[in-house]
């Protein structure tokens, strides 16, 4: 099962490192400080560490007003990103992730198999996944 998300979790961290240069070069490297501090305290906090725990309380009891926005903009963008990535990883019918080749082997097998699969009939299945998202 850890193989099978590894793509997304390629992708979530590129996209974090991605969302990271972006909040660094629009609102400086004081906000994305701020940022990963929050995350690796909550990170390591989630682990059972309490003296992080207490420390991520007292950072964000102490973020200024001016940092409040930006922040929490940063941690919920970051969240529309991974969504988007789980989407991305979870478009088959059967919620396998889109870029295991044994979905795709699989899908292939079940073509061969069709007695009546013709061009035709392809092109209509085809468009109508396009659409339809599978």
């Amino acid at each position: 099962m850890n193989e099978q998300y590894s793509a997304l979790r390629s992708n979530v961290s590129m996209l974090g490192k991605v969302l990271g240069d972006t909040i660094k070069d629009a609102l400086g490297e004081n906000i994305l400080d701020r940022v990963e501090t929050i995350r690796k305290l909550s990170k390591s906090s989630r682990a059972g560490n309490e003296a992080n725990r207490q420390e991520l309380l007292t950072t964000l009891q102490n973020l200024s007003n001016d940092e409040l926005l930006p922040v929490a903009r940063a941690f919920s963008q970051f969240l529309n990103l991974a969504n988007t990535a789980e989407q991305y990883h979870s478009i088959s019918a059967n919620g396998e992730a889109a870029s295991n080749p044994e979905v795709i082997a699989r899908t292939l097998r079940k073509l061969k198999d069709q007695p009546n699969l013709n061009e035709e009939t392809i092109n209509k299945r085809w468009n109508r996944c396009l659409w339809s998202w599978c």
